[in-house]
């Protein structure tokens, strides 16, 4: 058995962050523990060891951050971190640099918060983005990533109001020093990355544009542009609103998500990770695909719905990246953030 993390937003019948079981053998989800009842646990973090669980939150209307210690399928709760004025948009753990990584979509800013070996959390910085773009949802900065490939001394951010990606490092004072500046063709609205497990490229989604923009990742942390793919059928006129980008860690394919087409679409990645060859596009079975993720071997998709109560699973065929619709309507609502357990 295998276990899956689930959060979202908390405004209809979802109440925080569910703990799932999943039968690799039926290729189902199977039961369902509400781990956490909290206000809005919009994104998640775990621990490499899972005993540690860092969620976005308004406890107690205090926006900030969560630490919960996982044991015997409990979840305690061990600190609070108060961040932005208001709940943030994405969270990510470096344990090697020992902090986590905040993006603030509302108010474009940055934040990290340092961890001490009591898990204790202490607010090391913030950072606030200037600019905005052309397109209506980008009339300020609107910070969606933040976070460190591994193996890298570099920390890469998403603006989607801004059409940039910033290229960061941590100072010893855990503050971030911006290093670099890439900026997306205007409209773009890039929101998040991918990295190559192997090769020095990033995969930025523009949730504005639906394309997958192939950036280089320069010794010197600079971004520089290789291709630009489409992840949308030539002949949708209507909403579209891309979310969600994974990458096998084999490194040979690649999904994205898209809402309002409400699909998963898949991608061969070339031998030297620079060109994308279309895979199919299939239906996510669900309203707002907001976020998927694969389960710890990779071998299924799991795919989160914000504006229904329905949960898909895909299995994957680690051959040629194919997917074939395994479960629908598992019924967990508002769900914008999937997270497996580690093996």
């Amino acid at each position: 058995m295998q276990t899956i993390y689930l959060s979202g937003y908390t405004r209809n019948t979802n109440q925080g962050i569910h703990q799932v079981t999943f039968d690799p053998e039926q290729g189902k989800l199977i039961k369902d523990k509400l781990l956490v009842t909290e206000a809005n646990p919009t994104y998640i973090a775990l621990s490499k060891d899972n005993k540690h669980l860092y969620t976005l939150t308004e406890l107690k209307d205090q926006p900030g951050v969560n630490h919960y210690e996982i044991t015997n399928d409990q979840a305690k709760l061990i600190d609070h971190v108060d961040v932005f004025p208001g709940n943030a948009c994405y969270i990510s753990l470096d344990e090697e640099k020992q902090v986590l990584y905040l993006a603030d979509y509302h108010h474009g800013a940055l934040a990290v918060v340092s961890l001490d070996d009591q898990g204790k959390m202490t607010l090391a910085d913030t950072i606030s983005h200037q600019g905005s773009g052309p397109h209506p949802n980008q009339e300020k900065a609107h910070a969606h990533f933040l976070n460190r490939p591994e193996n890298s001394n570099f920390i890469y951010s998403c603006d989607l109001g801004t059409d940039q990606v910033h290229t960061y490092q941590l100072n010893e004072d855990k503050h971030l020093q911006e290093v670099s500046v890439y900026t997306a063709e205007p409209g773009t609205g890039p929101r998040h990355l991918a990295f190559h497990p192997s090769k020095k490229i990033a995969y930025l989604i523009g949730e504005l544009s639906y394309t997958i923009d192939v950036l280089s990742m320069e010794d010197n942390g600079k971004l520089t542009f290789i291709e630009r793919y489409h992840s949308m059928p030539d002949d949708w006129n209507d909403f579209n609103s891309s979310s969600a980008i994974r990458i096998s860690q084999d490194g040979q394919f690649l999904y994205v998500s898209n809402r309002g087409h409400n699909s998963i679409t898949a991608y061969k990645i070339s031998e030297n990770g620079e060109e994308l060859t279309y895979i199919a596009t299939y239906a996510s079975q669900g309203d707002f695909p907001r976020d998927f993720n694969f389960t710890a071997d990779e071998n299924y998709l799991v795919v989160g719905h914000q504006k229904d109560p329905k949960i898909t699973v895909f299995k994957r065929n680690k051959d040629n990246g194919e997917l074939t619709l395994s479960q629908k309507d598992y019924p967990i609502d508002e769900i914008v953030c999937v997270v497996s357990a580690h093996d």
